[in-house]
């Protein structure tokens, strides 16, 4: 699937690729709090209204937090 995301089929490239960023993924699938903290101030630059939004009207965490109470990243991660 990467292969042909990157439309690259040096399997060296690609499992570099792979290996680089499968450290930096953020194993519960969440977005974190300081990515969307950057976003609203970037946006409120030009949208003021922005400066109001609560992060905790963002997010719905219902589904993440279903995936975790039934082992859905354990056996994603599991090695």
């Amino acid at each position: 699937m990467l292969a042909k995301q990157l439309k690259l089929d040096d399997r060296q490239v690609l499992e570099a690729a792979y290996n680089s960023e499968i450290k930096a993924l953020e194993r519960r699938l969440e977005i974190k709090r300081e990515a969307l903290e950057g976003v609203l101030e970037e946006v409120a630059q030009t949208d003021p209204k922005a400066k109001g939004v609560r992060l905790h009207d963002l997010v719905d965490r219902r589904y993440l937090d279903e995936m975790e109470r039934s082992g859905f990243f354990e056996r994603l991660w599991a090695k």
